[in-house]
């Protein structure tokens, strides 16, 4: 197995998405027999999660393989998946109270499609939890930024000054914005974790030794880091929450 296709499996352990997926689900506050959309799912790891709560999740994904892992893995009475395009979703207005997703708003292809689509699902009050690479940190060079719009299928980069204006467009008020992996020794350790991952085959043990140095020393090191950084204006996640208003504006 290649190191690119091991990577799905120690997602939800690495360092640079566990403060993400953390603060997203804090944020989210699921409660119970509330409806929630998951937009790109994945695996369903974090529906299983939030359906803890007493609430039922939908995840929705475009690939078939990842959709049948969530159904066989993290399936239960409080959870379903379906095969659905982001850009199409044809859910009942009004039919979600909240709605959520993890890193995928910068991999689509019409974004304001989507979040209008997630507007009009969503009930009068309806929250709309979200992550988005923003690689906005200042040490980070053009290159760079290409370099992982290319590799990771990377259609936008977002910032609290781009997300705004197009989240106001579909509609919602913006609520709260953070950004995340900011410090220049995070930025350090993320780019090591960028080379660990354009490791062939024939070094996955080292690949595999990387990710658990990164995940365990590596995390507690980034913490300490991100800490002493106070509220920064940049970083390389953007994590928001949008709000669709309780009436409509006059």
């Amino acid at each position: 197995m290649t190191p690119s296709r091991l990577r799905p499996k120690i997602d939800h352990w690495n360092f640079r998405r566990r403060e993400e997926c953390r603060t997203l689900l804090r944020w989210l506050a699921p409660r119970p027999e509330e409806r929630i959309l998951d937009i790109g799912c994945g695996d369903g790891h974090y529906d299983a999660l939030i359906a803890d709560s007493g609430a039922y999740v939908v995840g929705i994904d475009v690939h078939p393989e990842r959709l049948r892992i969530a159904g066989s893995g993290n399936h239960n009475d409080r959870t379903e998946y379906h095969f659905v395009d982001a850009e199409r979703m044809g859910f009942e207005e009004a039919s979600f109270d909240k709605a959520l997703s993890l890193c995928v708003m910068e991999h689509l292809g019409d974004d304001l499609r989507v979040m209008g689509h997630v507007f009009r699902v969503l009930k009068p009050g309806g929250l709309f939890v979200f992550s988005a690479d923003s690689l906005s940190n200042p040490e980070l060079r053009p290159p760079e930024r290409f370099r992982h719009k290319e590799r990771y299928a990377v259609n936008n980069y977002y910032s609290v000054e781009t997300i705004r204006p197009k989240l106001e467009a579909a509609g919602f008020e913006l609520r709260e914005v953070r950004y995340i992996l900011t410090t220049p020794l995070t930025l350090s350790l993320v780019r090591f974790s960028w080379q660990l991952e354009r490791l062939p085959h024939a070094l996955k043990f080292i690949y595999l030794l990387g990710c658990l140095g990164l995940n365990t020393i590596g995390k507690v090191v980034s913490d300490i880091s991100e800490h002493f950084a106070g509220r920064p204006d940049s970083g390389l996640t953007l994590l928001v929450t949008a709000q669709k208003p309780r009436t409509r504006p006059k």
